[in-house]
């Protein structure tokens, strides 16, 4: 597992990074009506409540709305300045499987083969700043997509369902992660043949994944952190804009969405979907810590050092930032300072 990052008397940090946040208390990163003042009162609050640097994640919709919320998002960052806590942009599709299970919650509808000329035209319009695309590795087209665009980004697997040829391939071509491991695929799977296994069976990948209660029982993590290096392992929110509001039926342009009194975020009408995450990084991280398997140290790893490594930022850097968040050794948990 290597050295300990910091003393482990005490452990402050800025507060932690979160590869996948899709809203925030209200506010919805795939609204194109959502206003870069939106985006910064969220951000505002998302360091408030620990995390200190985070990807704006842009999901699957129509063409002009995900230019617009990207244009928006980069318009953020510019007013951010070089401290702000909005680190990039991660694409997560349009280019994933449209089967039921493996889309999640995605509109099929909007799904679509990567397209190499419109990404770059994206990458355009954030000025540089997509460090992160989500793809199905398996969709014609993915493996040239992927070796052209790996060396300028990470290129992560998610809502896929690759088999084992196809997956060498695309670690061939240059992918290096896999978004949500555990999730974005059917509920039902081969006992031995499935996505899982043979992700596993990579050990060239680093997996996110989202401890929040919801999206992996204990058994699986206990598994993930038994059976996989800690510095193959980042954590992960999939925060949605339903965090921070109470729990009830919110309607979306083609679902409604259930927030349950236990924390499940999930369609109205097949909740066995899952509608991303309602945790903060600081609640993932701190549940992760529950389970007795993780060092304070570990913990900094696997929800600073790891994700910022894989979208090309210095960790030593950003952990000379002021302090965030602190160590609380009795109770075995984070806490906001």
């Amino acid at each position: 597992m290597g050295p300990p990052l910091l003393p482990a008397m005490r452990i402050d940090l800025p507060g932690f990074v979160d590869l996948q946040v899709n809203g925030y208390a209200g506010v919805d990163f795939l609204d194109p009506a959502t206003t870069v003042e939106d985006i910064l009162r969220a951000a505002r609050s998302l360091r408030q409540q620990g995390t200190a640097g985070f990807l704006l994640t842009v999901c699957t919709h129509r063409r002009e709305a995900i230019e617009t919320c990207i244009a928006h998002a980069r318009e953020a960052m510019d007013r951010q300045g070089p401290g702000g806590n909005l680190l990039g942009i991660h694409l997560e599709g349009p280019f994933i499987s449209p089967e039921y299970g493996y889309r999640g919650a995605h509109q099929a509808p909007y799904i679509i083969p990567p397209d190499l000329g419109w990404f770059r035209h994206l990458q355009s319009i954030a000025r540089g700043a997509l460090r992160m695309v989500t793809i199905a590795p398996e969709l014609p087209g993915a493996i040239e997509f992927i070796r052209a665009v790996s060396g300028d980004l990470l290129v992560s697997a998610g809502h896929a369902n690759p088999d084992y040829p196809v997956l060498r391939q695309a670690i061939g071509a240059g992918l290096r992660a896999v978004t949500h491991f555990g999730n974005g695929c059917r509920p039902e799977i081969h006992r031995h043949d499935n996505v899982l296994v043979r992700i596993l069976a990579c050990p060239e990948l680093r997996l996110c994944f989202i401890p929040d209660g919801q999206h992996l029982p204990e058994p699986f993590l206990r598994m993930l952190l038994n059976l996989v290096p800690r510095e193959r392992l980042a954590v992960t929110s999939d925060m949605v804009m339903y965090a921070g509001m109470p729990p009830g039926v919110y309607p979306r342009e083609a679902a409604r969405i259930r927030l349950r009194e236990d924390g499940r975020l999930c369609l109205a009408d097949d909740e066995k979907l899952l509608y991303g995450s309602c945790s903060t990084m600081l609640q993932c991280i701190n549940h992760l810590g529950a389970l007795g398997l993780v060092t304070a140290e570990d913990l900094v790893r696997l929800g600073v050092s790891n994700p910022l490594r894989l979208i090309g930022i210095d960790p030593e850097r950003f952990l000379q930032q002021p302090a965030g968040v602190a160590w609380e050794a009795e109770r075995r948990r984070f806490r906001v300072l």
